[in-house]
């Protein structure tokens, strides 16, 4: 049995130390580094019985292992001997420098107990040629390391960083490499150094992916269309009053016989309900409308067919809605048609607004507007833009609210009220539109803080299948019906309507129930992701505009924590720096900075 002595050199855990102390069962030790522990005979290894003087022991001199290996072939030599082979020394450096190479297990294989021998030689070579292939793997990593700190990949370095991209784009949750450099592994982080490392340019947007949302449209091919009745409206003026460029007119709107006519694309006619097209519309809930282009949530090819105006003749669902003095829509007629439709831009719009049909609609859905005003509509008005990738650019163009928008927006609420009215009093189930009043006093919506103020206290609308009061737009109840091409739930209420024209049962509202909740989920998160696919852009637009600078009016402030808005870009932004200024004050800002990675912007305030 071995006997332990006080400043023996012993190895635990791959590391040098000295017996201190022995306490019965236990014996103290003294490891490499200064910590001491208090440990059992199996805990370590018996390497010499010392003294040692220091810990690690001093480093021996180089020794060619080959030509040790050759003199021990094929014999097992005590590692005493074998010590004394390397260093011709019995001391407790050598006998630390034999364990370190015996440990390295490439010329010798073996332990203190049973001996050393030597490796064969194709095993030697095998080793070496691998340990050469890791030292020069760590010599590229560090090099590889040093160019990224430096800012200076390689091409070769291009794939290599794919790690730090799926981090970015949501797909994992670590880098290697990120950790390697110190930078905490986030997607945002992620994305700022690609940019510095030119991987990625400041047009790359990560966030749909980061969002889970595909960018590809549905391709199932569309059913042919259903033999049936629809009655011959192509002699009515009908116009689908849209912005310029706008691909996908799924309204239209016509006046006759006292009647205000809004004509809505009619894609439910070949969507029937839990088919293919069907479940994936209800997948994706909406279209998603990203600057750079237009995720649809039907195939692209229902516009093509569906889109009114776009074909000499268009199938549609009709609603002759009646205006009555008192501003009241009424749903006089619902019915399948066949329309033909002229496509104008708001600003054709604008030089017709005196003539019929634009003419008499202005006048009824005045009365309508009236009536929602008196029944509490929140009439907001703050600053809209369309933002727009072109040609690697940003544009950000300012969206007036003239006459023919409001004029617009009017109809397709009024078909709404009118709609959700009718469906009441069927006892039609059907998605209504819902939102309760704002508590507390209402602010000035005659000021840009006002109306802002007035926006943050407006709870969310929600959609549900019992009808309620829309307090923001003054309506009880109402249903949003003109937009079958690119939101489900207005493709379901047409086909509540399809039914109940056809005299067939409609779904029960546990049934609807069940459809709008995956939808308007889906719809939420491209809601989320538009907010910020716009904030992404406008940063870009800043950056590509360093020297932009323009008014910024004050619409917020709770002590110094100050909140701006730029009424020419609809963009708002918070800052700490603003004096005296008080809610409604105007200053002239200049861009400072701008972050995609963070979506936050940066201003000063110029004199």
């Amino acid at each position: 049995m071995l006997k332990y002595n006080t400043g023996a050199l012993v190895v635990y855990h791959g590391k040098s130390a000295q017996i201190t102390g022995l306490n019965g069962d236990k014996i103290e030790i003294r490891i490499e580094g200064g910590a001491s522990k208090s440990v059992r005979a199996k805990d370590f290894e018996y390497l010499h019985p010392g003294p040692v003087t220091t810990l690690p022991p001093r480093e021996m001199r180089e020794v060619d292992c080959a030509e040790i290996a050759e003199l021990i072939e094929g014999e097992t030599i005590p590692f005493a001997e074998f010590a004394a082979l390397l260093y011709s020394e019995n001391t407790p450096d050598a006998f630390w420098g034999a364990w370190k190479i015996l440990a390295q297990g490439i010329y010798f294989t073996g332990n203190l107990t049973d001996g050393v021998k030597a490796r064969a030689k194709e095993e030697v070579e095998a080793e070496l040629a691998a340990e050469r292939a890791k030292n020069e793997a760590k010599e590229h990593r560090a090099a590889l390391l040093e160019r990224m700190r430096a800012g200076t990949l390689l091409p070769e370095d291009r794939p290599l960083m794919s790690e730090i991209e799926q981090l970015a784009l949501g797909r994992s949750e670590n880098s290697r490499l990120m950790r390697e450099l110190g930078i905490e592994a986030t997607p945002e982080k992620a994305h700022r150094l690609l940019l510095r490392l030119g991987v990625w340019n400041e047009l790359t947007d990560p966030y749909p992916e980061r969002a889970g949302i595909e960018l590809g449209n549905p391709e199932f091919p569309l059913p042919a269309p259903p033999c049936e009745t629809r009655e011959d409206l192509t002699g009515m003026i009908s116009l689908a009053v849209d912005n310029e460029g706008s691909a996908d007119p799924d309204d239209a709107i016509g006046f006759a016989d006292g009647l205000l006519w809004v004509h809505v694309a009619d894609p439910a006619s070949v969507v029937t309900d839990g088919s293919e097209i069907d479940l994936e519309c209800r997948r994706r809930g909406a279209n998603l409308y990203l600057p750079e282009t237009v995720v649809h949530m039907l195939p692209p090819e229902a516009t093509r067919v569906f889109g009114l105006g776009l074909n000499e003749t268009s199938p549609a669902l009709s609603f002759a809605v009646r205006i009555g003095d008192d501003g009241h829509a009424v749903l006089e007629k619902c019915l399948l048609s066949t329309v033909r439709v002229e496509r104008l831009t708001y600003a054709g719009a604008a030089a017709r607004m005196e003539e019929t049909p634009l003419r008499e609609i202005s006048e009824a859905l005045e009365r309508f507007r009236r009536r929602r005003e008196q029944s509490g509509a929140l009439f907001i008005r703050l600053p809209e833009t369309d933002i727009r990738l072109k040609d690697a650019r940003v544009e950000v163009t300012p969206v007036e609210l003239t006459p023919e928008r409001e004029l617009v927006a009017n109809a397709m609420l009024a078909a709404g009220a009118a709609v959700a009215e009718f469906a009441v009093k069927q006892e039609l189930a059907m998605p209504f539109a819902v939102q309760p009043p704002i508590e507390g006093e209402r602010p000035d919506e005659k000021t840009l803080s006002g109306m802002y103020a007035l926006r943050r206290l407006c709870p969310p609308s929600t959609v549900r299948t019992s009808p309620g009061l829309h307090a923001g737009l003054g309506l009880d109840p109402y249903v949003r019906v003109t937009s079958p091409l690119r939101r489900y739930v207005d493709l379901l209420a047409h086909r509540q309507l399809r039914r109940w024209i056809a005299g067939e049962p409609p779904l029960t509202e546990e049934e609807l129930e069940e459809r709008i909740s995956s939808a308007e989920k889906e719809s939420a998160l491209r809601r989320k992701l538009e907010r910020q696919a716009d904030d992404f852009w406008m940063q870009v637009f800043f950056r590509q505009n360093p020297d932009w600078s323009g008014e910024a009016v004050l619409v917020n402030r709770i002590d110094d924590r100050l909140t701006f808005l730029i009424p020419s870009l609809a963009y708002e932004f918070k800052s700490r720096g603003g004096g005296k200024l008080e809610p409604g004050d105007s200053v002239r800002v200049g861009i400072q900075s701008a972050d995609p990675t963070t979506l936050t912007a940066r201003f000063r305030i110029e004199p």
